[in-house]
């Protein structure tokens, strides 16, 4: 019966993890856009007695604007998503004015966005565009950017100045530079756990063994390692996001219990670790518990290191500690119910290395 169980789990390990992930957007935590207006708009403007203004925090400075990235998304494979800006652009003539708000970039032929009065409308086109890696985000850039007719319209009914704006009028030049919040991880590199030598000692007093379940692996040491899988993000300082790990550890007392943990999720920001938990046989014990808390994660005394070159994030000798239900089920399963195992003890350090994409 614990052959079968599991080889039924490490099978099932091995069709969970899903092929490398791509085309997977990533969500933004800051950036800057600059927008370069052309000589030929700022001339008939001036004509015009039309200015424009920046609303804080964007900031203008002669014919560069500077709007600070507040969010949206990027998949940098693709060198497609959106880019939210903070701050507004005001056009002004006497007492009327023109605000655009929301300014969104988007990188594709008609790249800039904004509400003006109740309305997003396309606010330029582009001549070109271009997309490029820049470490862990993107940089966009587009050129010969002209007006819309619906935003050169609103500007002429608004402000009084006949029809001194056009459809296809120059306006400049924009350039996107986005950082991501976190970052898609790749199916490449592994995580580590090296199991406290105390409680080590403490599963040989109580005749129980410790076994990894494919595509889990255990070395010398004894040292687990896990692929890393599919569908985690996590950010460049390694301060928060989830990662996954694939395969299982299986903890057995012969002729008692047989507790599983698959498919470990790693929560940075939350210091905390989940699993899928079984715990064998049944009825005396209560088989399958879903996916629960197991440990907790101290992220404060871990090493992380990040290199934007490569995109790579790694983190070592962060500590697990057992949470309360594990405590339990260890208690239960291996010890007769007897307060062996405490909230808060050592059970080991986790360390990973992994690549954004």
């Amino acid at each position: 019966m614990r052959a079968k169980t599991t080889l039924a789990l490490g099978l099932l390990a091995l069709l969970a993890l899903p092929s490398l992930a791509q085309g997977a957007y990533d969500p933004l935590g800051g950036g800057t856009t600059k927008l370069v207006l052309d000589k030929g708009f700022l001339a008939l403007m001036k004509q015009e007695g039309v200015t424009l203004t920046a609303k804080a925090p964007a900031k203008r400075q002669g014919k560069r604007i500077v709007l600070p990235v507040s969010g949206g998304r990027m998949d940098p494979t693709t060198g497609k998503g959106e880019a939210i800006q903070e701050g507004a652009l005001v056009f002004q003539k006497a007492s009327r004015k023109v605000p655009l708000r929301n300014l969104e970039v988007k990188a594709k032929s008609i790249p800039l966005y904004a509400k003006v009065g109740g309305s997003q409308l396309k606010v330029a086109k582009a001549k070109s565009t271009a997309s490029k890696r820049e470490g862990f985000g993107m940089g966009f850039s587009a050129r010969g950017l002209s007006i819309t007719q619906k935003v050169a319209t609103r500007l002429n009914k608004k402000l009084r100045t006949g029809d001194a704006f056009k459809e296809g009028q120059a306006i400049g030049a924009l350039q996107t530079k986005s950082t991501p919040k976190l970052v898609t991880v790749l199916t490449q590199g592994q995580g580590t756990l090296v199991p406290d030598p105390q409680i080590l000692t403490k599963f040989k007093s109580l005749f129980v063994s410790l076994n990894p379940i494919s595509p889990a692996q255990l070395s010398p040491g004894p040292v687990f390692s896990f692929p890393i899988g599919a569908g985690g993000q996590i950010s460049p300082s390694g301060s928060e996001g989830t990662l996954r790990l694939g395969g299982a550890i299986e903890l057995l007392q012969l002729g008692a219990g047989q507790v599983f943990q698959q498919e470990y999720w790693l929560d940075l920001g939350a210091q905390s670790a989940s699993a899928e938990v079984e715990i064998l046989p049944t009825p005396a014990f209560p088989g399958k518990l879903g996916r629960i808390g197991v440990f907790g994660l101290n992220m404060a005394v871990a090493f992380v290191s990040s290199d934007a070159k490569s995109r790579s994030i790694s983190v070592s000798n962060a500590p697990l500690t057992l949470d309360a239900q594990t405590a339990q089920s260890f208690n239960d399963a291996f010890a007769a119910g007897a307060p062996t195992f405490a909230a808060g003890e050592a059970f080991g350090a986790v360390s990973f290395s992994a690549v954004g994409q």
